[in-house]
């Protein structure tokens, strides 16, 4: 087991087994990799050679065409059969690689040239049958005829002067000026031959690598056994001086330890006050803007009512009071007290939060919104427009999508007061795109920085007075849209000002 006495055992022998098990697990993925790599180069050296043959069959057609090309020019003037006979003979006489001829046969299947088939020269060879007794001349000439300008045809010949036959691979295209079906061909164990030969070469040169690496991890091995032996012994006599001072230290570190306990519980403590004064300047700010809302309410009703009893009290000033008059102001008076009155419900009622989410018209919720701030926005003689393109149902907390809709309208309406805008706007469009309800809150108070425009989003961050705001207002409403609701809000700079955007998808009551 592991203990203090013999620690220096594993000091010394973990380095040694760790890097016999990584030289072990190195050479064997090593040699299954080159192994791999065997395989794949030799389909591809395989691939390769045999491209390679095909063209060379290619080349030797060609060369032969360009001959009688350059022959037929040359010599216009002598006679055309004695020409022919000339080029034939002299094309029976090419040989390329080690078995490679060249033959002729004309579209009519008959034989014109042929090294190694003199007595068949002249004579009708449409019969003509390879070694698994398909009529080879016939198969020549018509897959010739459908591809003139060349076709590769595998079939069974035996080699010159032997007996035995091979699979060859041959080329044929077609000398249409002379309806000749020209022909070339390799025999194809002869390249089974060469890339079995580039195969043993490569397969050398991969034991060769895989020698060399088993080599280099063996002297690895023993170099490290060797370095780690005369390591470890320094290692424990070191080791044994600093278990002395370890053990002196364990006391300090206790008694660092019962302090640091002590300081993280302070600090959490820090954190914990901190966060409730945050929260409760939040709802103190909250509350500040719900009051300023209520007060821009009130003030059109108050005014009206002063100026009902300042003319209740003339009336009676000058004796021209009646009692018509008096229950007229009193019925006045009790409407806009019960406006009042209504509009501190409405308040309490929009701060509440929902409970559960529930289909409602997304106007309905703009609507309320605007209702809140509205007298704040004509207090200001900002320039309000909205436009309805569709007016959706969308499943979700209305009170808390009314409260974004409120946060973003207060947001615009005090940039707009902030930069002393002139002829301030705010515009507010609500319409469907690719299924989506879009709502975009955009006003003229000339954006936002571009240097903050991508935190504005973040808890605490603000460009307000701390008086006027804590930062959260647009997280929560970030969070409201994107987490309580599946949508998405963003922002972007237009030409006179920003642009916020929520988009949620559109729903049905079912």
């Amino acid at each position: 087991m592991f203990s203090e006495k013999n620690i220096s055992k594993y000091i010394i022998l973990t380095p040694i087994v760790t890097v016999i098990l990584i030289a072990f697990f190195t050479s064997y993925f090593f040699i299954q990799t080159q192994n791999s790599y065997f395989k794949e180069e030799s389909i591809r050296i395989e691939k390769e050679y045999l491209i390679k043959q095909k063209n060379i069959l290619k080349k030797e057609i060609n060369s032969v065409i360009h001959y009688i090309n350059y022959n037929v020019l040359e010599n216009k003037n002598l006679d055309k059969i004695l020409f022919k006979k000339k080029i034939l003979r002299y094309i029976e006489t090419i040989r390329y690689e080690k078995h490679g001829y060249i033959w002729i046969h004309n579209t009519s299947y008959y034989l014109l040239a042929h090294p190694f088939r003199q007595k068949s020269i002249g004579k009708y060879d449409i019969n003509l049958k390879d070694a698994k007794g398909i009529k080879i001349t016939k198969k020549f000439i018509n897959e010739t005829i459908k591809n003139p300008n060349g076709v590769f045809i595998k079939y069974y010949w035996q080699k010159p002067n032997l007996t035995y036959h091979s699979p060859k691979l041959g080329f044929f295209k077609l000398y249409d000026k002379f309806s000749w079906v020209i022909g070339a061909g390799l025999y194809i164990d002869d390249i089974q031959s060469s890339i079995l030969k580039n195969k043993k070469l490569l397969e050398q040169r991969i034991n060769k690598y895989i020698r060399f690496v088993v080599m280099v991890s063996f002297l690895v091995i023993l170099s490290i056994g060797i370095l780690s032996f005369i390591v470890s012994n320094r290692v424990s006599r070191v080791f044994n001086k600093y278990k002395q001072n370890v053990i002196k230290k364990e006391f300090l570190l206790e008694d660092l330890n019962q302090n640091l306990e002590k300081r993280i519980l302070k600090a959490i403590l820090e954190v914990q006050n901190k966060d409730r004064a945050m929260l409760h300047q939040s709802r103190l700010a909250r509350m500040g803007v719900m009051l300023s809302m209520i007060a821009h309410q009130w003030r059109q009703p108050l005014s009206k009512l002063s100026a009902i009893l300042m003319e209740l009290e003339t009336a009676i000033k000058f004796n021209k009071s009646n009692d018509k008059l008096v229950l007229q102001t009193i019925n006045t008076s009790n409407k806009l007290l019960i406006y009042m009155s209504n509009t501190i419900d409405d308040f309490r009622n929009f701060f509440k939060p929902d409970k559960e989410k529930i289909y409602f018209n997304i106007n309905d919720a703009v609507s309320e919104a605007f209702s809140l701030i509205e007298a704040s926005i004509l207090n200001l003689n900002i320039n309000f427009e909205k436009t309805i393109i569709i007016n959706s149902k969308i499943y979700g907390y209305k009170r808390e999508f009314a409260q974004v809709i409120l946060n973003l309208l207060s947001n615009a309406k005090d940039a707009l007061e902030e930069n002393s805008i002139q002829n301030p706007k705010i515009t507010l469009n609500i319409e469907e795109i690719n299924n989506s309800v879009v709502i975009s809150i955009s006003d003229n108070a000339k954006g936002i920085h571009n240097d903050i425009i991508n935190h504005i989003f973040e808890p605490y961050f603000t460009t307000k007075d701390s008086f006027k705001g804590t930062g959260l207002g647009l997280y929560m409403s970030k969070i409201i849209i994107e987490k309580n609701m599946q949508g998405k809000l963003s922002v972007k700079n237009e030409k006179d000002g920003s642009k916020f955007t929520i988009s949620l998808k559109a729903t049905y009551e079912k």
